[in-house]
């Protein structure tokens, strides 16, 4: 089984887009709080929600933990705007249909199996078979009273979602969201470049190796446990979503009326932990000044030009103890010798310590993503014409 999204054969580039949203991520990082063993490569997560108010984390289990297999696109608000800020995305949240959010709602919570994919439609809300199967489930599950909510006050509901995403928002998620930011930008550039250069097949390569491009189609095919086919023209673009806590799983939301898109786990959490380029240079220059008596020498010959023999008295020690700590030192960059008549004096190379900072803000994921060398693309997909 698997879902084709199908493309123009002249327009495929033009019909993607990126797109990224601070709300469903958090919702997504609500279900790792809510099922931990699910999400084992979030544990670090949720062990920091551990420290969460108890009725906070008893409402994110209550709400959220139905969510395992279907994420309502209520949340998927922010994909329709530009870079939307959280208040934006609750705003809009807020400001939702009712009939849509007791639709989407009573999916995760029952209706998903009470109804034929291929026609997924608002008004069966208000189909009281529907409603029946529906809270059959809820009430096996032991959440009938919350299907009930669902269904007799969907703008109750809306806003005890609302009021839990704000908690959760404040109280944890906002200062994660700002260090995952540079990273899903990061990931957006690289699927800005791949496409730009190389078009959607190069797209996919680059970010999706768990889809595969038919040239023979113009299609993007991902194998999934599910049959599902999107002429994307029609649908208007599809977005391409990076998500840290979508991880293990590629999300695909075809339904209207929300963007078609595929939200893919960032490519740093499907390879196995490998060396980055940096982490030998860092490891060496950090460790030439990870002892006492070689720190001190730098902050000596930062001070001035040095010789081994000035430093041997200054710091009380051999001539032979300086010279097998100064060859350290000299071998990771971080001073260099210079014969000045009969001595050789010793300076430190403070564009080398600069060096050094960069590639540790490097290999901790802490640098600034790029911007500005790659042809900006839409965050929002075009309307086709």
């Amino acid at each position: 089984m698997a879902v084709t999204l199908k493309f123009p054969s002249d327009r495929a580039r033009d019909l993607i887009g990126f797109a990224w949203s601070p709300l469903f991520e958090a919702v997504l990082s609500m279900r790792a709080v809510a099922q931990p063993k699910r999400t084992p490569m979030h544990l670090p997560w949720v062990r920091r929600c551990r420290d969460l108010p108890d009725d906070l984390q008893d409402e994110i289990r209550l709400l959220v933990r139905p969510f395992d297999r279907f994420v309502p696109g209520i949340f998927e608000v922010g994909l329709r705007g530009d870079s939307p800020t959280f208040c934006d995305e609750l705003d809009a949240f807020e400001a939702l249909d009712d009939d849509l959010v007791a639709y989407e709602l009573s999916l995760p919570f029952g209706g998903i199996d009470c109804i034929d994919h291929d026609q997924l439609c608002v008004d069966d809300v208000h189909d009281p078979s529907y409603r029946d199967r529906v809270l059959a489930a809820g009430d096996a599950a032991g959440r009938g009273e919350l299907v009930r909510s669902i269904f007799d006050d969907p703008s109750g509901m809306r806003k005890r979602y609302s009021r839990m995403l704000e908690r959760y928002w404040d109280e944890a998620f906002e200062a994660e969201w700002n260090r995952l930011l540079p990273r899903i930008e990061a990931e957006v550039t690289t699927g800005a470049r791949a496409l730009v250069t190389a078009g959607a097949p190069g797209l996919v390569a680059a970010l999706l190796p768990e889809g595969r491009w038919d040239a023979a189609t113009t299609s993007i095919i991902i194998d999934k446990e599910w049959d599902g086919e999107c002429d994307i023209a029609e649908r208007g673009g599809l977005l391409f979503v990076p998500t840290v806590f979508g991880w293990p799983c590629v999300l695909i939301d075809l339904t209207a009326p929300w963007p078609a898109s595929v939200f893919f786990p960032l490519r740093d959490m499907r390879t196995p932990e490998v060396p980055h380029a940096t982490d030998h240079e860092v490891v060496a220059g950090f460790s030439a000044l990870g002892d006492e008596t070689r720190l001190q020498i730098a902050r000596m010959v930062a001070e001035s030009p040095r010789s081994t023999k000035e430093l041997a008295e200054l710091l009380s020690l051999s001539d032979s103890a300086i010279s097998r700590h100064l060859k350290i030192l000299d071998a990771a960059g971080i001073v260099s010798g210079r014969r000045d008549g009969y001595y050789v004096l010793y300076r430190l190379e403070p564009e080398r310590l600069d060096i050094l900072g960069r590639a540790l803000r490097s290999t901790l994921g802490l640098l600034q993503a790029a911007s500005g060398d790659v042809p900006a693309l839409p965050v929002e997909v075009p309307r086709a014409r």
